[in-house]
């Protein structure tokens, strides 16, 4: 309500109905008819009053019963009434006054010393005042809303200290500021301290007066604002607004922008832009890309359609990618095409063409942005690429892909019209050796020789073709017979072995040739060539420079090794192999000393596989490497078992492999064996054939050396049969040599093999080596061993290998008792060895020496007879020199390069006077004596036969 109401509504809370009284009369006096006075004479009341009805204004006494005026005004104001207080009461107090105007009160007014005009003025100020306050309030509650809800962040501060007064809820989101932190801050707390200076806004456009600064919000995110302040006055203060634009992104999006447009002027690839909204979608910018690759300035191009780059009339081979291009402008879609496009010059070029519209905020296409390529190289080193993948780069013939295709075409022309296909596999002989030592330039130039050979060889319609290194292959097609491939294969030959010229150099070479042919019913022209393949490597096993046709048999074996390679490694992985061992005899003892221990396979198809098929099949393969891993674990985990048994002294032979002992890891391998099993360095013997230390021999040969540090035993197993070499001897710090079995099989009736084992043992001996004979299959043979000081026998002769469990058992049984040694009442037994194939000759010779006492031996063959001997310390042997097998005298011979100390006589009824002085002579025979003989005179021959026996041995 305002002073132009015509009723003024003025509510009286008095607890003294006199007061309320006199109130009216003054009220009526003052104003007559135009005031309405309400009194109620109690605080609640009151307060009901208020809240219920409106007022222009209130009057309050000081003292309502026990309730006090100013409470009711301080509670009114507490509750939100707004109605104008005037206090009265009945004597003036300056304090009273004051506090009554502290409260809200707009007048204090003595009961008795005013009269009706004065409560009327006090009244009207009252109400006037109020109205003006409620003014003030409402225009401070705008301009606050205004403030606080302004999208723009603002914020205000004292102009000289900083210090914050508010913040807007805008700037209060943007910074990360709780509306109670603000009274803490300082502008100055928005600042990024860690940095000085402007921060560079990239040619922003600031409004007048403003400036950029780099600010940080509360979670540290960085910012860049445009800070424009002005002064204020608000409530008689003084004040700085301060308006807070965020350009982080404005200034960020404008850097993009000149990156892009950087990168769109430097870019390799062409760009061009055009208008999709114009006619004909004429070129509104090019790159200066575009300008290099096609020669043409911007001025020259914009305003035209870049269809003038397809050449006049446009090239055919375009066509497609064409429609392409017209279906995606149809369709809006964006569009990958390859052009053959022409420069200002004329020259073509490919053009790997990328167009993708642009589309505005409605969706609507407005521009389309092309991505030029030149890729001409890429087009032609596609072209080489693709003849490189089915041709051999360095003889351009046709490489195995190619080779296979026309295969498969030859084939089917073949069954068509009922001809033949022929394949020759062509492997060089001795290339590797030429090509190691004269190197691989003059290697080069003889493959590209063999290549010129062979093409001229052939018909326009056949193929020459190089599968790899120094291998090519021949395929004849339209053959009228299988066999006319034979007809070539001379040819090849023939041609492939007249000399090379290479510069200063003349070289000869010849070539191993693998063949087959097919009427073309094949399953495919791989097959064609394994089974080449397969009969060339034959033609390499009868000794290479020859030819060999493929056979069925050739490729059963090659898919049984590959099927057995796959199934060991799959025995390898599952531990399906298994261990036996065959013990080595002590020959003076006759205990079991040290065993051997041999990998056995139990196939499960094909039963016990043979170490002669998978061993060797290994180290091809490299599957040598776990097996042979496998095999040194469990044996010393095998012979730790053996000596926790008792037999401690029981040493346990192991043998590797040259591909296992050239790892440079094969000592730590060793090392972790012996530490995970327990076995002491000394039972562990490890078996290695001479051709171990032919490659690398420094590198082996210092491995052995350092095993034998450990305290592992080296022995050299095969002896003789490899490529023995005493320079080997002496490197290899062996314990052990072993005699290959392949000579002691005929030791006993083979001089050689005899010589050769003396000879071995006595070297051995003298460098300090012990000597293992292997395959010692009879009596006959040990005996033979025993006597010329071979330390160990290992053979059938005393067990075949067997299982873990049953050589436990063995040496249970035969580890510490003698196995045939010597009887040396037999040795010294006087001996006579009677040969002849007459067995009554035979049985008058031993009536006559019988009563001579001595122990008389006999035979009708020659090959027991060698047999006796190895097996019987013979001193005297007899001999008819018409046996069937050889003569006397060359048994004798024999005999005597065997058992050099035995008394060799003849006894014949025919003279050959010169093979029996031939015998004489070389000493092979002692006598001749005749048949018929005088009973006396030979008795006495033979005693003196023993007599000179006697007499050639050694003095102890």
């Amino acid at each position: 309500m305002t002073m132009t109401d015509p009723m003024l509504r003025v509510l009286l809370i008095e607890d003294d109905e006199d007061d309320y009284l006199i109130t009216e009369d003054l009220l009526a006096e003052a104003s007559p008819g135009k005031t309405r006075l309400t009194w109620h004479n109690c605080l609640d009341d009151g307060l009901a009053a208020l809240h219920r009805e409106s007022f222009d204004v209130a009057l309050v006494d000081l003292r309502l019963g026990p309730d006090s005026g100013l409470d009711l005004i301080q509670q009114a104001k507490n509750e939100g009434i707004t109605t104008p207080f005037i206090l009265l009461t009945g004597q003036g107090d300056e304090e009273l006054d004051a506090r009554a105007v502290e409260l809200g009160a707009a007048d204090y007014l003595v009961k008795g010393r005013i009269d009706g005009h004065a409560l009327l003025r006090s009244i009207r100020y009252a109400i006037d005042r109020a109205v003006a306050t409620e003014d003030l309030a409402s225009s401070e509650a705008q301009y606050r809303l205004l403030f606080e809800n302004n999208p723009t962040p603002m914020c205000l501060a004292a102009p000289g200290s900083g210090r914050m007064n508010a913040m807007n809820e805008a700037a209060r989101t943007l910074y990360g500021v709780v509306l109670e932190e603000v009274a803490g801050l300082n502008i100055a707390d928005l600042a990024d301290k860690s940095l000085t200076g402007a921060p560079d806004g990239d040619g922003t456009v600031l409004q007048a007066g403003a400036g950029l600064e780099c600010h940080r919000t509360r979670d540290g995110r960085k910012l860049i604002v445009e800070v424009a302040s002005q002064n204020i006055t608000i409530g008689h203060h003084e004040l700085a607004l301060f308006t807070l634009t965020d350009k982080t992104a404005q200034i960020e999006n404008t850097r993009q922008l000149k990156l892009l447009q950087r990168c769109i002027e430097t870019s390799s690839n062409g760009m061009v832009v055009a208008d999709a909204r114009a006619a004909d979608m004429p070129l509104v910018y090019v790159n200066p890309t575009f300008e290099r690759i096609t020669g043409y300035t911007a001025a020259e191009v914009l305003g035209r359609n870049c269809r003038f780059l397809q050449g006049d009339p446009p090239d055919d081979s375009n066509m497609q990618a064409l429609e392409t291009i017209h279906r995606g402008l149809a369709d809006g879609e964006e569009v990958s095409v390859m052009l053959r496009n022409y420069r200002k010059d004329g020259t073509p070029f490919w053009n790997d063409l990328y167009l993708s519209p642009i589309r505005n905020e409605r969706n609507e296409i407005t521009h389309y942005v092309g991505v030029q390529n030149d890729i001409s190289e890429r087009k032609s080193i596609e072209h080489q690429l693709a003849y490189n993948s089915s041709h051999d780069v360095l003889t351009q013939l046709p490489n195995r892909t190619l080779l296979e295709d026309r295969l498969t075409q030859a084939c089917q022309f073949a069954r068509r019209y009922n001809r033949h296909v022929g394949v020759l596999f062509i492997d060089l002989d001795g290339f590797k050796l030429i090509n190691d030592s004269l190197g691989h330039r003059i290697g080069d130039q003889i493959l590209i020789e063999v290549a010129r050979r062979l093409k001229e060889l052939v018909r326009s319609g056949d193929t020459v073709a190089r599968v790899s290194g120094d291998e090519f292959v021949v395929a004849l097609s339209g053959l009228t017979h299988g066999s006319d491939a034979q007809l070539v294969v001379e040819q090849v030959m023939s041609t492939l072995a007249n000399p090379y010229r290479i510069g200063d150099v003349t070289l000869h070479l010849t070539a191993s040739i693998g063949m087959t042919e097919t009427d073309g019913n094949i399953s495919s022209s791989a097959e064609l060539i394994q089974q080449a393949d397969l009969a060339m490597y034959q033609a390499k096993q009868l000794g290479r420079n020859t030819w060999q046709w493929f056979e069925e048999a050739m490729n059963s074996q090659a898919s049984y090794r590959v099927k057995l390679r796959n199934q060991l490694q799959d025995a390898i992985d599952n531990h399906a192999l298994t261990l036996y061992y065959q013990p080595m005899i002590d020959s003076r003892t006759g205990q079991a000393r040290s065993v051997e221990a041999l990998v056995r396979w139990e196939h499960p198809e094909l039963g016990l596989v043979s170490p002669a098929d998978f061993v060797p099949l290994a180290e091809e393969t490299g599957q040598i490497i776990a097996l042979g891993e496998w095999v040194l674990d469990q044996a010393c985990r095998d012979m730790v078992k053996l000596h926790a048994a008792g037999f401690r002294d029981c040493s346990v032979g192991v043998n590797i492999s040259p591909v296992q002992i050239r790892k440079t890891d094969f000592l730590a391998t060793v090392k972790r064996a012996l530490g995970e099993s327990g076995l002491p360095a000394q039972a562990l013997d490890l078996e290695m054939v001479e051709s171990a230390v032919i490659n690398d021999t420094s590198q082996v040969v210092d491995t052995l050396h350092k095993l034998r540090e450990l305290g592992v035993q080296i022995s050299i197993d095969d002896f003789g049969t490899g490529f023995s070499s005493l320079t080997y001897i002496k490197q290899m710090p062996a314990n052990r040599i072993k005699i290959d079995n392949s000579f002691i099989k005929e030791v006993i009736k083979n001089r050689s093999d005899a010589a050769i084992t003396r000879g071995v043992i006595s070297m051995a001996h003298h460098l300090s080596l012990e000597v293992v004979a292997e395959g010692v299959e009879t009596e006959a043979q040990a005996n033979f061993l025993r006597r010329n000081q071979c330390d160990l026998l290992q053979g059938y002769a005393f067990s075949r290998p067997m299982p873990f469990e049953q050589l436990t058992e063995y040496m249970n049984l035969h580890g510490h008792r003698g196995a045939g040694g010597s009887d040396n009442a037999e040795e010294e037994q006087k001996t006579v060895l009677l040969l002849d194939d007459e067995v009554n000759i035979i049985k008058a010779l031993t009536r006559t020496l019988r009563r001579d006492g001595y122990r008389i031996l006999s035979s009708t063959n020659i090959s027991e007879a060698f047999t006796l001997l190895a097996e019987n310390e013979v001193q005297v042997i007899i001999s008819d020199q018409r046996m069937p097998e050889m003569s006397g005298t060359e048994f004798l011979s024999q005999v005597k390069a065997i058992h050099p100390h035995t008394v060799r006589i003849v006894l014949s009824g025919y003279t050959d006077l010169k093979s029996v002085t031939e015998a004489i002579n070389q000493g092979a025979i002692y006598k001749f004596l005749t048949k018929p003989w005088d009973e006396k005179q030979l008795r006495e021959h033979i005693r003196q036969a023993f007599k000179y026996h006697a007499n050639m041995q050694p003095q102890a």
